[in-house]
């Protein structure tokens, strides 16, 4: 394995990815790279459905690609700091679309999830990011979990 995938979203629970990613990357001697996508799609939703008018639609956008940003420094020093081989990449557009595109660009020999959200219906389901990137990518994938057991594992990395 040489090349490592991992869609990010942002917050705890992308953390705990990330070091699951970081840890199998550091074992394999993999390059790890992240990705955080700017959900066009969902802002164009919420102009459509009147939540948002023009302005507040931007000025959201406008702070998503800043947080981005900002997550995306983060996990860069996690990877830094236990020496993997690490590039983030910020896209836009929908979400499972861009991720397994980017896999498929990128050969991605594997893909590192977060824990997938429990769907009650096939309909749900087929709404869920993180359940439509599972079910489309090019590649295997791991679905991270424990979250204990992940932060031991990143804590005893060289």
């Amino acid at each position: 394995m040489k090349n490592i995938v991992t869609p990010l979203a942002g917050g705890p629970a992308s953390i705990i990815t990330m070091k699951y990613a970081i840890y199998l990357a550091k074992l394999l001697q993999a390059k790890l790279t992240a990705i955080y996508v700017i959900d066009e799609k969902a802002i164009q939703e919420l102009l459509k459905s009147r939540i948002f008018v023009e302005i507040e639609a931007r000025e959201y956008e406008i702070d998503m690609e800043q947080q981005s940003k900002f997550f995306m420094q983060r996990v860069k020093t996690l990877a830094e700091n236990k020496k993997v081989e690490f590039e983030s990449l910020i896209l836009r557009g929908e979400v499972h679309t861009e991720v397994t595109n980017k896999a498929k660009e990128l050969k991605a020999d594997l893909l590192v999830i977060g824990d997938l959200k429990e769907v009650l219906s096939w309909k749900e389901a087929s709404y869920s990011e993180g359940e439509r990137i599972f079910r489309e990518s090019p590649c295997p994938v791991v679905v991270v979990k424990n979250p204990q057991e992940v932060e031991r594992l990143y804590k005893e990395l060289q």
